[in-house]
Parts: C-alpha cells; structure tokens; sequence
C-alpha cells in the first residue's frame, strides 16, 4: 500500500477517550488509509513524529467563523484559528447565520454583520444552500458545518424588531425555509433568544423549530433568554427562580415538545450572584437526559466572552431602544433598573469591555473598560454606553467579563467545562480591528494544558471534548477521530511546550506546541509554517 503522507512514531490519542497507544498513522488523498507499525508503507512524504502527540483536528462546535469564511480574504485572519490546532468550524449559532436572505431581512443582515466583521457583508445569496455553495466557491481555510438561525429565518418573513408572535401563514413560510436548509445539508437549527428576534419567541414557535430540526434527525441549539440570576426578560422574582434557570428550563421544554435533541450554548453564569447556580443548572440539564431528552451544552475556558453593546437592555425596550437612550425621561427609570438589576447578579457596566466600538467617535476607547472609557470622555457611565450603544447602530463589540468566575474564582467555568456532558467552544468575533477575545487564539490548547494541568480531566478526556464529542454530537461522524476512512484532519503538538498565551491584556499571542494541522489530508500548519494559500477547508453537509 502508497500513501500520500505517512505520520510515524508519535504518540495517538484518537478522539475516543480512551488511552495513548503508539502507531503510525498512513494519509491517502483526504483519508486517513491505516494505523499501526507502517514501516512497511511507502509514502510520498514522511513526518517524523517522535516525542509528539497525534490527535485528530479539533472542532469548534459553536463559532461565528462563517460570516469570516464567506470573504475571499479570509485566509490569513483565521490563521489564529489554525495556529490552535482547529480544522472544522460550526457557523450559524446564536440564531443567527448569513441566510436565508429576503427584501424584509436584507439590510438588518448587512448592517448586523459588522458586529461579526470588519466589513458589511452584501450577501450575493437568498438561500442557505447557495450561501453553502459559495463558501465552496470561496476555498475555505478550514471546514464549515453550518446551522441555520431561527433569528434569520424569522426575521427573513416578520423583521428583526416585531415582538408579537407570527400568524399562521408566517409560521408556514418559516417552516418551508428551514427545511429547504435543512435539506441543503445544514447540520441543524440554532436559536438566539438573547436577541431579537428570537428574544420574542415563545413556546409554541420555538417548539415548532425544534420539531422542524427533529424531523430531519439533527440539532436544535439554544442561546438561551437569560445567562444571569435576574435579567429583564421574565417577570418572575429572581429570589424565588433565578432567571437563568427559567430560561434553561423554557428551552428544555420547548426541545422536549418538538422531540429534538438540544444543545445549550455556551453554559454562563453572567455575574458574581449567579455563580452559585452552576450546580443547579447542571443537575436540571442531567435530570432532562435522565427523563429521556437528549441534551448536551457547551462552554469555552474564559471569563468573559464577546457579544454585542445592547444585549444588556430588556425585550420591551429593543423595537424603539434609540428613542429611549436619546431621552433624558427615559433614561432615568432605565439608569436605576439596570443598576439595581446589576446589583442583584453582581455585575456593572464597568465589568464590559469594548472589543471595537464600531463607531468613529468612540474607537479611540477599543481595549478599555466602560468606565474607564467614560471617565476618559468625560461623561457620566450610563450616558457613555447609551451613545455607544446608539452611535454604533447597536453593533459596538464588546467582551462581557464576570462570566462563570473572576481571576480569584473559577469554580462555576472550570466545573462547566470539566463535565462530560460539555463540549469545548470559542464563540468568538476574529476581525482585523479592535481589541480581541483571547479565545480566538488559545482555547484548544488552554484546556488542553491550563485545565489538564490542573488536574480537572485528563488530556484524553479533554481530546474527545473537542473532537469525537463535538463530531458525534453535530452528525458527522467521519471527523473527530484517528480511525481508517476517517476524514484526514489531524493535529500534530508538542505535550512538553504545549501552551495557551493569549490574555484579556494581550489577547492577539498564538499558542506554543502546536506544530502542524492537516485538513482534508493538506498540511495547512506544517512544521510551524501557516499555509494561506491552501485552501484545504471545504462545507460540511449533513
């Protein structure tokens, strides 16, 4: 037997969970063809492998990258993501992907991109499954799975900002244009109930989204309305039912109508307060999986993570937010419900930094901490965010920290992300301005060796977390392994330096250890050396 590219004499975690075995590892075309002692086998190329790990490629199951991958420029941005060891990318999460696209959505998603980028993205597609084809026709750097956003979707047949339910014709035409992706090869349907629209959805519409993911045997993934103790999306005394864990239950039982199999999003715990509730969190989502509902979740390893400037306002607000910022009257009740609400979690506009305020007046504050940008404008803090938050359309990019713990304490994130239920995440804006999410550059290899190193799983536990689990959990289960006729995506790292350096103070540092990344069977990352030219990526549907 010829292979195109023969690994030999490393040390094989293959994604399972299971221990490290010695083998060499034969590649033809985009396949991994054998494994064992291939001393046999000739190879077109041969790496030396010894005193490294081989590992398949990791996945990044909750990412924005598809708004990156559709610019055909993308290829050295994301070598960041490369530079981590990640060769699969999920886009489409938060209930918000680039289709479909209509006259009614078409300027909200040109306008609402640039949270996600540096440029407007003009779509030159209406459906997901041409927006699939010119990510093909594109040549991405690494693979995309895409979701379809309930966000887009509705906002594609109602608008972005109307907050009564659909008619029943509306909900029809959703219907058809979820399964049209769908059957386009998305990999399932995501919501995002922390924005608008999905912020508006109630059960029954969300229950018939996951029916729509279900009937086609993929995934229903959910931002839930509310990541804090007390939040001004429900009524409910927070005191007697933390908020957060209404919104984990509202989904829950929106997944358990529709007969869907359910992904919470980026499992947080936004402010002090609400640190506590992460064991009761998890325990509501193990007792759905013991109650028969298959639901898994998500996290990445930081405290603190990217979203846009208004996420912090309440629903009722959000269809005429300028006017109230713009008004003194209005503003006043708004100043002392948001301090009071921040109060209760433990949280403050000081604990928001600004990642790229997407406004010209204001980027001159990108990097620095709301309060300390206020001070530096001299204006009062409330009245700072209001005119980011306005001058910026709502797309001000900001890092929101307090989430599931603080330098001193980490228990809530790293009890997250330890748990086999969880799968590891970046969930990060990767632009060329602003300041950025450390994220983008470390999260693979933090947990692999900062969360390793510490004892909360083991380095095979932590591999399969981001490779088999992911893959298993998305419906692709060719990838996230080391096994003959998997997809040839493999990592190569070196365990002895292996490495995050990327901090909320230099966020922009790559990670040491990780010294190649093969990709449909092309080293994109070989020997150190990015590749931007390679191309190797291409759409995964399901």
């Amino acid at each position: 037997m010829d292979c195109s590219l023969k690994l030999t004499g490393g040390s094989v975690v293959d994604g399972s969970g299971g221990p490290a075995f010695a083998a060499d590892v034969a590649i033809s075309g985009d396949r991994i063809v054998a494994i064992g002692d291939l001393s046999d086998v000739d190879a077109a190329r041969t790496l030396d492998c010894r005193g490294k790990t081989v590992t398949p490629g990791f996945i990044d199951i909750h990412s924005h990258a598809d708004w990156l991958l559709i610019d055909p420029q993308h290829h050295n941005l994301v070598e960041a993501f490369v530079r981590q060891g990640m060769t699969t990318v999920v886009g489409g999460n938060c209930g918000f992907s680039p289709a479909p696209v209509s006259d009614t959505n078409l300027g909200g998603i040109k306008e609402a991109s640039r949270l996600i980028v540096d440029a407007p993205v003009t779509p030159r597609w209406q459906t997901m499954a041409e927006f699939l084809d010119a990510v093909d026709e594109v040549g991405p750097a690494l693979n995309l799975a895409e979701l379809l956003g309930h966000g887009s979707v509705r906002a594609a047949v109602t608008g972005s900002l109307r907050p009564d339910p659909p008619s029943h014709d509306e909900l029809a035409q959703m219907e058809r244009l979820a399964r049209e992706a769908l059957d386009a090869g998305c990999i399932g349907i995501s919501t995002g109930l922390g924005y608008p629209p999905g912020i508006f959805a109630e059960h029954d519409e969300l229950a018939a989204f996951a029916s729509w993911a279900a009937s086609a045997g993929k995934l229903f993934t959910s931002h839930v309305k509310a990541y804090s103790r007390a939040s001004g999306v429900y009524q409910v005394d927070p005191g007697e039912q933390p908020h957060n864990l209404l919104a984990i239950r509202e989904i829950i039982d929106a997944a358990r109508t529709g007969g869907a199999r359910l992904q919470v999003s980026h499992l947080i715990f936004v402010g002090r307060n609400t640190w506590p509730t992460c064991d009761d969190a998890i325990a509501m989502i193990e007792a759905a999986r013991r109650e028969g509902l298959d639901v898994a979740f998500d996290a990445f390893p930081y405290t603190a993570g990217n979203t846009t400037a208004s996420v912090i306002f309440p629903p009722e607000l959000l269809p005429h937010l300028e006017q109230v910022l713009a008004s003194p009257e209005q503003m006043e009740p708004l100043r002392a419900f948001g301090d009071a609400t921040f109060e209760r979690i433990g949280f403050h506009l000081r604990d928001i930094q600004i990642m790229h305020a997407n406004a010209e007046a204001f980027d001159r504050y990108d990097g620095m901490f709301v309060g300390e940008a206020a001070e530096a404008a001299g204006m009062d803090i409330w009245d700072f965010y209001a005119r980011l938050v306005v001058e910026s359309n709502r797309n001000a990019r900001v890092l929101i920290h307090k989430y599931s713990g603080s330098d001193d304490d980490q228990r809530a994130i790293e009890t997250v992300v330890a748990h086999p239920l969880c799968t590891v995440e970046t969930d990060t804006f990767l632009t060329a301005t602003g300041h950025q999410n450390p994220a983008s550059y470390g999260t693979f290899p933090r947990v692999l060796s900062t969360y390793v190193d510490r004892g909360l799983l083991s380095f095979e536990e932590a591999v399969h977390k981001m490779t088999a689990a992911s893959a298993d959990r998305i419906g692709l289960g060719d990838r996230g392994r080391i096994a003959e006729g998997a997809a040839a995506d493999v990592v190569v790292l070196d365990r002895n330096v292996l490495a995050d350096t990327a901090t909320f103070d230099a966020p922009a540092n790559y990670p040491e250890g990780i010294e190649t990344v093969i990709v449909n069977g092309r080293p994109v990352l070989d020997g150190g050396c990015y590749d931007s030219e390679a191309q190797a990526g291409r759409v995964l549907r399901n």
